[in-house]
């Protein structure tokens, strides 16, 4: 005879995602699937979900630019000064 197992999981076990970023699925096209996915948002949905599981530490698509933008009305030369491209004035 065996005894029924009490360490069995029940459905307060299982984990609902939170947040999906993927798209809702809607009843036309094949397999419920929307006719047109935005590639961007695809990508977007799919950094978000690899963070989410732990696989990556950030997505890289948030992430703000290391530098301000520079003003209005700047020079070309400190645009790529401030992007480390100027080129060195003793030619060495």
């Amino acid at each position: 005879m065996s005894t029924p197992n009490d360490d069995a999981p029940d459905l307060d076990d299982v984990i609902e995602p939170q947040e999906d970023a993927l798209p809702r699925p809607i009843h036309q096209g094949h397999a419920g699937m929307p006719e047109k996915l935005d590639d961007d948002a695809l990508a977007a949905a799919t950094e978000q979900e690899r963070v989410a599981a732990g696989l990556q530490d950030y997505a890289p698509g948030q992430v703000p630019p290391a530098a301000d933008p520079l003003p209005e009305g700047s020079s070309e030369a400190a645009d790529r000064a401030q992007r480390g491209l100027a080129e060195d004035e003793g030619g060495a």
